[in-house]
């Protein structure tokens, strides 16, 4: 069978010019990285990843205009995890054998792809939330090997926005109902979920968590910054193997963000290193901090020079640079985009692409992979997103689909790098 599908590429290559990727190798369908390639900080790959996000009710449509769709359940958390259970499932994909897919064409069509280890923990407000909710939820994360965990509260109302994008495909809202107030938003993201995520993991043994966060940053934070109390926890973080913050930032409307924001946001790292560092020393034991900032989070923390520590230095960086792609090795390595699979070639709606990406790059790094391999599974799970108007259905074919923009990033850097 080998022998067939080489024989095969190379028909390809003749045809289009396209030949494999020199550091992968070929197996089945696909080509995966060489082991060697695997980071050493988690070698166990049966991790357990632990997403803690904000859920966001979404009204699709202009507030200026009349023209609204009905309420849909959004917000990073749920892209987030989606993009975790996405990035592993097709890592396992891409390093199938024959005997695995002779395993998965004797299953029924119909069957779903496994459940993954995420868990997702997010807070809610009951104001304004339903029972219909939580199963919308529930489908759009079918592929948690546990339901979400909600922190509910009965005192507050969820997050709700209106949502759309202008036509540079820029994501544009505005908060409906005094939701981002202390009725909704800003007294939600108070709560403190260290309990609920320490009840998920009691029963798991290793100490090989992955934590990935989304975090408000800045000066004056939604929430006033509370929802980073986990990554301050020795109760969690002695567990953590790596911990990862995608970083929310709004710059004005030139897209700079601001220096106040810019100087709590630094210094916020600082604590996170400065406590992870000190957790790191005492029980001796290494930990990888990760972020996921956008473009202007990113030149904004690295144009500032207030703070003299190596911070940054301490930081692993993947940064979500749209349709660029991303940038990871401290600026150093692009890594391309995948391109869409839309009949325009355009995103459908990217809201949700760049909080898929850090889910997904949090999820492959903390359990192994290279900062590269993370990188190429995370551009292909972001551009897959775009190509839907919700979040993505978790069957074969997606992921199928993860696994051809994968390889197809991949193959772009080869070629980038081989000259031609």
């Amino acid at each position: 069978m080998f022998d067939i599908l080489l024989v095969a590429t190379l028909l390809v290559a003749v045809v289009t010019g396209f030949l494999p990727p020199n550091q992968f190798t070929l197996r089945h369908r696909v080509v995966i990285p060489n082991s060697k390639v695997r980071s050493p900080v988690a070698d166990d790959q049966c991790a357990q990843i632990i997403v803690i996000g904000k859920i966001i009710l979404d009204k699709y449509g202009d507030p200026d205009t009349h023209d609204h769709g009905d309420i849909s359940i959004g917000g990073g958390g749920p892209q987030s995890a989606w993009g975790a259970c996405a990035a592993l499932g097709a890592r396992d994909m891409l390093g199938w054998n024959d005997d695995d897919e002779e395993q998965r064409m004797l299953t029924d069509d119909t069957a779903s792809p496994p459940k993954q280890n995420v868990t997702f923990v997010a807070p809610i407000g009951l104001k304004n939330w339903t029972p219909e909710m939580t199963i919308s939820l529930n489908s759009l994360l079918p592929m948690l090997k546990t339901p979400p965990k909600l922190v509910t509260s009965l005192e507050h109302m969820t997050p709700t926005i209106h949502i759309w994008h202008d036509t540079n495909e820029t994501v544009n809202w505005t908060p409906m109902d005094e939701s981002f107030g202390e009725q909704g938003a800003d007294g939600l993201w108070r709560l403190n979920l260290l309990d609920d995520i320490l009840d998920e993991i009691e029963n798991h043994y290793e100490n090989n968590i992955v934590l990935h966060a989304i975090l408000q940053c800045g000066h004056e934070p939604t929430g006033n910054g509370l929802d980073a109390l986990p990554l301050f926890n020795s109760s969690l973080m002695e567990r953590v193997s790596a911990a990862s913050i995608e970083p929310i930032l709004f710059p004005d409307e030139a897209g700079v963000i601001s220096h106040d924001d810019r100087s709590e946001t630094r210094a916020f790292f600082e604590r996170v290193v400065d406590y992870t560092s000190d957790l790191c020393e005492s029980n001796q034991t290494n930990k990888l901090v990760l972020v996921s900032p956008d473009r202007p989070c990113y030149d904004a923390l690295c144009s500032s020079t207030e703070s003299s520590s190596n911070v940054m230095q301490h930081i692993e960086f993947a940064v979500r640079d749209g349709s660029n792609g991303s940038i990871i090795d401290h600026g150093s390595t692009i890594i391309p985009p995948a391109t869409l699979k839309t009949i325009d070639g355009k995103p459908v709606n990217p809201t949700g692409a760049g909080n898929a990406y850090a889910g997904a790059y949090a999820a492959c790094r903390g359990t192994g992979s290279s900062m590269e391999e993370a990188a190429c599974i995370a551009n292909a799970v972001g551009a897959v997103v775009c190509e839907y108007e919700n979040l993505p259905p978790w069957t074969w074919e997606v992921l199928e689909r993860v696994v051809e923009a994968a390889c197809e990033v991949r193959s772009k850097i080869d070629i980038k790098c081989s000259g031609r």
